[in-house]
């Protein structure tokens, strides 16, 4: 990929995932919702609302811009999660996520490592790594985000943590996280773009 698309086509390719494609669905808790699956604390009862099924995607490779910095993506380096513009063809594979059903719920998703296949963004204490699963203990639960209409733009992806109802993937210089805040500028940091892949 040589140039970055403007930012009404990433835009419009987020809004095809969500609104056009077979199987994209904004859930709700009407009668004729799916059956409620175990899983997940944040899909539970009225928490459903609101959910994205991103079905399509899944298996999908698929990059995801930043809503507040154009041209920054979500990218591990060190292992750390992180926003940061891509200018090499290091940056181009660290920001290529394999889009999969969630490890602890599949109606949630997780992010594989394109140059490091098995492993997936996690959460840890607050704190965003790229992490094989070695450590055991809550790393499915970890590695699971629930998509969400984008908090700051409804045609864009929030990502709220499985097991932390009403924690979301967010940035904060540059450094991702997961957790809660409110305002317009922690909306628009916790809002993400879903893109074409960087690589392969």
């Amino acid at each position: 990929m040589t140039s970055i698309k403007p930012l009404w086509i990433t835009r419009l390719l987020t809004l095809t995932t969500l609104a056009a494609l077979p199987g994209c669905i904004i859930e709700t808790d009407s009668p004729n919702s799916p059956p409620v699956y175990s899983g997940c604390p944040s899909l539970e009862g009225s928490f459903i609302d609101g959910s994205v099924s991103l079905h399509n995607e899944a298996g999908g490779f698929f990059s995801l811009e930043s809503y507040t910095y154009e041209g920054y993506y979500v990218r591990h380096a060190d292992g750390q999660g992180m926003i940061s513009l891509i200018e090499t063809g290091l940056d181009m594979d660290d920001a290529t996520f394999r889009v999969v059903p969630g490890l602890a719920d599949d109606r949630c998703v997780s992010f594989e490592s394109w140059n490091y296949p098995g492993s997936y963004l996690r959460q840890d204490h607050g704190e965003v790594w790229l992490d094989d699963g070695r450590a055991g203990g809550l790393f499915q639960e970890d590695a699971t985000f629930c998509p969400r209409l984008g908090l700051a733009d409804s045609h864009a992806l929030s990502f709220e943590s499985c097991n932390a109802p009403g924690m979301y993937l967010h940035h904060t210089d540059d450094i991702l996280y997961v957790g809660d805040g409110s305002g317009w500028a922690f909306e628009e940091d916790a809002t993400f773009l879903l893109t074409d892949p960087w690589s392969p």
